[in-house]
Order: C-alpha cells, then sequence, then structure tokens
C-alpha cells in the first residue's frame, strides 16, 4: 500500500512537473513571436526611414531646398550679373 501511495505521488509530481514545463514553453513561444512581431515592425519602419532619407538628399531635392533658401548653386553663381 505504501510503495502505490508513494509510485502515485511520484506520478503526481511528474504530472505537475511536465505540466510547468509545458506552460513555460507555450510562455516562451507567445514571448517569442510578440518580440518577433515587434522586430518585423521595426524592419519596416527602418526600411521606410532609409527611403525617406534616400529621398531628402537626392540632388534635386537638395538644389530646390537650397533654392528656397536663397543659395545660389556656384555653377550658376559665377556667370551670374
Amino acid at each position: 500500500m505504501r510503495a502505490a501511495l508513494r509510485m502515485g505521488l511520484l506520478y503526481l509530481l511528474a504530472l505537475l512537473f511536465l505540466f510547468a514545463l509545458g506552460h513555460r514553453n507555450q510562455v516562451e513561444k507567445a514571448r517569442l513571436e510578440r518580440v518577433k512581431a515587434h522586430l518585423e515592425a521595426l524592419s519596416l519602419k527602418e526600411e521606410a526611414l532609409l527611403k525617406e532619407g534616400w529621398e531628402a538628399v537626392r540632388p534635386h531635392r537638395v538644389l530646390d531646398w537650397a533654392e528656397k533658401g536663397g543659395l545660389i548653386p556656384m555653377s550658376q553663381g559665377r556667370w551670374a550679373p
């Protein structure tokens, strides 16, 4: 009888351990999915910012910005009357 109780207790402890291990794995899997989604969002945001930065420094955009600020390119400034 004592051996059966001991084995039953060990069996319950093993089940409890497996339950806790499975729960921990599920929590870690959910956290990993959230981190992957966040990383993907950051990657898309980085790509958009890089495109925006590239568009901002294109030569014709810089020239337009300089002309709005009253600057004249050197190539035109030398020949201006």
